[in-house]
Parts: C-alpha cells; sequence; structure tokens
C-alpha cells in the first residue's frame, strides 16, 4: 500500500472517529479488513459524514439557541437580546419583548426582566387617582418648545413618577411645551397631571396642540381666574406658535376640579373637533369643551403638556407642572 493511501486510510478513520462521538453517524460502505480500498465508495463515506455532521453541529452563531429543525439537526433562534424570550407561535418559538399594559413597566436588562406597576395605590384602599391607568411618561420622549422669550430656567426633567415642566421664574405672557409628533388621522390624548406654582391670574397648566407650519397653536385646561378658576381654551401666535394671545374662551362650573390638585384631563381629535374631557377618578370622562380643529389650526403636527403664563401673573414664584400619567392612542 503506498503512503498516499496510507494517509488517506487514516483520514477516513479519524473521521470516522469524531462522527462516532457526535453521534450515530453511519456510512454506506464498510471497509473490512484485507479488503481493497477503491476511491469511489470511500468518498461516498466522507460525503456521509460530512452531511451527518453538518445536519447534527449547532446551528448559527455563538451564544444562539439551539432548537429542533424536525429533520434530526437543529436550527436556531437569536442570539436574544436583553430581556427577550423565546416565545410559542404555532410553529418555531420566535424572539420576542414583553410588552407593557396600562400600569405596567417592563425593564430589561443583561439576563434579567423587571415587572413593576407604575400607578400606586391610595391609603384606605382608595385609590382616587386610577393608579392602574397611569401610564408613566418618558422625559427623552419630549422635545422643549417655548415662546421666544422663554420662561426663565424653562427645562423637562425626568422624575421617579414620571416628568415635570418646569420655569426657575415666571415671566409673563411667555409660555412652554414638552411635546411630540402628534399621530396621524384620529387620535386621544390622556394626561394626568398636577401644577405647582403661582395659579393667578389666569395662569394656564393645559394639554397643548401646535401647528408647526404656521406657527399657531392651542391650549386647554383649568386656569386660574382671580380668587377662583375656570377652564380655559387658548388660541396662540407669533414666534413658534406661542407668543401672542389671538382668543381666549372660558368656562366657570364649581364641577371642574381645582388647578392645585391633580387633574386627569383627555383631549380627543375625532377628525373634525378637539374635544376636552376632564375626571376626577381617571375614569370617567367628562367632555366639558368641543370645538372645530380647523378653526384655528390648519396642521395638528405636535402634541404635549404645555403651561401658559399671561400678561398678569401674580406672583413670579418658580412653576412646575408634573406630569405623572401621559398616554396617546390612535383611534
Amino acid at each position: 500500500m503506498s503512503k498516499g493511501l496510507h494517509l488517506f486510510s487514516f483520514g477516513l478513520l479519524f473521521a470516522l472517529a469524531a462522527a462516532s462521538a457526535e453521534a450515530a453517524c453511519t456510512v454506506p460502505n464498510q471497509i473490512v479488513n484485507g479488503g481493497v480500498v477503491d476511491s469511489a465508495p470511500v468518498t461516498a463515506d466522507f460525503n456521509a459524514i460530512v452531511t451527518c455532521l453538518n445536519q447534527i453541529s449547532p446551528a448559527g452563531v455563538a451564544n444562539s439557541v439551539q432548537l429542533s429543525n424536525g429533520s434530526g439537526g437543529f436550527s436556531s433562534v437569536g442570539p436574544l437580546t436583553n430581556g427577550q424570550l423565546l416565545i410559542g407561535s404555532g410553529g418555531a418559538p420566535v424572539a420576542a419583548d414583553l410588552t407593557a399594559g396600562t400600569g405596567i413597566a417592563i425593564v430589561n436588562s443583561p439576563g434579567g426582566v423587571t415587572i413593576s406597576t407604575t400607578g400606586t395605590l391610595g391609603g384606605g384602599g382608595a385609590d382616587w387617582l386610577n393608579g392602574a391607568a397611569v401610564v408613566k411618561p418618558t422625559a427623552a420622549n419630549f422635545t422643549l418648545q417655548t415662546s421666544t422669550i422663554p420662561p426663565t430656567g424653562a427645562a423637562i426633567t425626568a422624575t421617579p413618577r414620571g416628568m415635570t415642566l418646569s420655569a426657575t421664574a415666571v415671566v409673563n405672557n411667555t409660555a412652554m411645551m414638552a411635546e411630540m409628533d402628534a399621530p396621524a388621522g384620529h387620535w386621544q390624548a390622556t394626561m394626568l397631571g398636577v401644577y405647582t406654582g403661582g395659579i393667578s391670574n389666569f395662569t394656564l397648566p393645559s394639554i397643548a396642540v401646535r401647528d408647526v407650519t404656521n406657527n399657531r397653536s392651542v391650549e386647554f385646561g383649568i386656569s386660574g381666574r382671580e380668587g377662583g378658576y375656570r377652564f380655559d381654551y387658548f388660541v396662540r401666535n407669533g414666534g413658534i406658535g406661542f407668543d401672542s394671545r389671538v382668543t381666549d374662551t372660558e368656562l366657570l362650573d364649581i364641577g371642574f376640579p381645582h388647578p392645585a390638585q391633580a387633574i386627569w384631563q383627555r383631549l380627543t381629535y375625532d377628525g373634525t373637533n378637539l374635544i376636552w374631557s376632564f375626571s376626577r377618578d381617571g375614569e370617567f370622562f367628562i367632555p366639558a369643551f368641543s370645538i372645530a380643529a380647523g378653526s384655528a389650526l390648519i396642521n395638528l403636527n405636535k402634541l404635549g403638556p404645555a403651561i401658559v403664563f399671561a400678561a398678569n401673573t401674580a406672583q413670579p414664584w418658580p412653576a412646575t407642572f408634573h406630569v405623572l400619567s401621559w398616554n396617546v392612542i390612535s383611534q
């Protein structure tokens, strides 16, 4: 037997040994002692071993999850990112993230998933602010916009409970807004916010909508009114839409929530009208004011919490609008 044939036979034996260590790989042609070795059956045996090893070897890249492919081999999913789980699909499992429902927060980390509630129940078991409905806002999802002359120290800041829209000192006839893109089509924005600061005269913590193209804005909320309070609807323009008041529509009713208390507010766009509603418990909303969207705005580009300081505010104190819940849905 030539040296080349010896090496060839040794390679075959090595491959057979490796295959038997991996699994029960079989070859179509048996080599027996004293038999004549021909290249065709040896090549067929090598090909069978290679095919077998490919079938039983791990699939995918490093750190993939291995699955049976139904043919004696493996398929793979992943690698999974932080917090991902394998979820049944009726077929091959898929990698997916958990989705938080209302009142739930999910935080993914390497090798872990933390699930927690975002609301806090009130004392005595009475949850007047409906903690289960709270959707904690993420400050990074909002952009600060102000009048040309801004309130002093205007800022958006993340808090453990949500985010604040704040100023270190009030400046008359100014405004600021934490805005995000408004959805296309019909939508509904629901907010739970509490304002701390001087409310007289006519300071308006609100939900605002801004027309970016035409530099106009509208604001809906409860403002101070001398020694009392009222619902206010503002239309403003100038600068990017906050500098000057165009119109001011008020409603008076003792049934409105006080502006220095936490207020659930909802603004709905039904394709024609902007409808402002309020609630004391975060569950039952009363539609209190409706106006044609086109009467003030051509485009409804931006949406978010806002504060308008009128031309005759009573106090130059700092002001903080703490937004505890913010949820926008398309309808």
